[in-house]
């Protein structure tokens, strides 16, 4: 679902090579995986995810902001891209990610 989700942000953002677009899907492949076993290996601490609200809060965008770095990083040392242009893609193809995540969840 997170590569459905983000892969046309990657699009609109102007990467539309095959190169690029493997390289979106391979630092996926990387982080996506991590951030769920660390999801679930913190259920262990909070009642995930009907503990405190601000515990899972604080969770999540510790979380999802260490997902953004990795993917800024490696997307830029990838590519070649810029920095601040592949920073702001993290930042939006994990902010759409983890809205409709948490709307997943709630539902």
């Amino acid at each position: 679902m997170t590569l459905v989700l983000e892969l046309p942000v990657a699009v609109a953002f102007g990467l539309r090579t095959r190169q690029a677009l493997l390289t979106v899907v391979l630092v996926n492949l990387l982080t996506n995986p991590l951030l769920n076993y660390l999801s679930a290996a913190t259920a262990h601490f909070v009642d995930w995810p009907h503990g405190s609200t601000a515990s899972v809060a604080v969770i999540i965008v510790t979380a999802e902001a260490l997902v953004v770095i990795v993917e800024w990083r490696l997307l830029t040392w990838a590519l070649g891209e810029p920095s601040r242009r592949m920073l702001a893609l993290a930042l939006c193809m994990n902010a759409v990610s983890t809205l409709a995540g948490l709307v997943f969840w709630m539902a």
